[in-house]
């Protein structure tokens, strides 16, 4: 039985929550937050953990093998860097640090502790892109693959001291890569701040790829519409991936001459428990995730580049 722990029992760490307890063979030994409201409700729905506001009785527990982080992003680096410290090994939530500083930090500490450091980079684990990135490969499609293009909106208010492009945009420029199977080699941003925030709202990103391949991203926090829509077009195939859609309806395929289709997944496990499963194993076997250090290094350095693209009035930044 893998015994693992959580920090932070919020909005995303009460999906944790939920579906770390229904794994077979795992048990979530405890949970951690500093908020006793929430801390009272999900006891009484979780009977089976051990809830604490202090995270050193995750720490100290010899027995725990995995700690999950899903705090607000300014405290990831600290909880991880300390959990990593006591052995453990660590899944943190996007974005796993805000600098890249840290990033490189956690990766360095990560690998003298010969520890498991994992992002929660959950659409690598989504069914629907597994079936997307083994078409690609399997029909050649990537070779032809001219440009992406990808939307992402909300229709809930922004969280507090939150990028957009740390919430929604992370999302589209890891699955860009991972799709494209190339590193970007530059980056153009422009970003606006609406609505008297502090923080960007709004988000354009532009990424060039070798061979001419683009990556086109929208994201916006003040679209008042729910979209996860991302368009693969090349010269003789055009792909829509619509993760709004059921799951019979989420990919639809164009062929030149052809009548579109849709293309069904017949795996309708949920992202985040297949990210768990992952998670577990890589603990088990003592291998590296499939979003692990060198992702998390990938993620750093092109948000970095963003970030230097947006202060630079959209400057076309070389990535290096």
């Amino acid at each position: 039985m893998m015994k693992l722990a959580l920090i932070g029992c919020g909005k995303w760490g009460k999906n944790y929550l939920k579906t770390v307890n229904a794994i077979e063979g795992c048990e979530l030994k405890w949970a951690c937050d500093l908020d006793y409201e929430k801390l009272s409700q999900a006891a009484a729905d979780y009977p089976q953990t051990r809830f604490t506001k202090n995270k050193t009785d995750i720490f100290n527990d010899s027995e725990v093998q995995g700690v999950i982080i899903a705090t607000t992003p300014e405290s990831h680096y600290i909880l991880a860097k300390e959990a990593i410290s006591k052995g453990k090994a660590v899944l943190v939530e996007k974005p796993v640090t805000i600098n890249r500083k840290d990033s490189d930090d956690l990766i360095q500490l990560a690998t003298a502790k010969n520890t498991v450091l994992m992002a929660g980079h959950t659409l690598i684990y989504h069914p629907a892109v597994k079936k997307i990135k083994e078409l690609l490969e399997e029909k050649d499609i990537a070779d032809d693959l001219c440009y992406l293009n990808m939307t992402r909106t909300s229709s809930m208010s922004q969280a507090p001291k939150v990028d957009v492009l740390h919430d929604l945009a992370i999302h589209d420029i890891y699955l860009s890569r991972h799709l494209i199977g190339m590193d970007p080699i530059w980056v153009i941003a422009h970003g606006e701040r609406y609505i008297e925030s502090p923080y960007n709202n709004v988000i354009n990103i532009l990424m060039g790829f070798p061979n001419g391949k683009i990556t086109s991203i929208f994201a916006s926090f003040i679209h008042r519409e729910k979209t996860r829509k991302m368009t693969l077009v090349g010269s003789k195939t055009k792909l829509v991936f619509d993760d709004t859609q059921t799951a019979y309806r989420k990919i639809q395929i164009f062929h030149t001459g052809e009548q579109e289709h849709f293309l069904a997944v017949e795996d309708n496990s949920q992202p985040l428990t297949q990210e768990c499963l992952h998670f577990m194993e890589c603990i088990r076997v003592n291998k590296e995730p499939i979003s692990g250090r060198e992702n998390i290094e990938f993620v750093a350095k092109i948000i970095d580049c963003i970030f230097d693209s947006l202060e630079k009035g959209g400057e076309k930044i070389i990535i290096t």
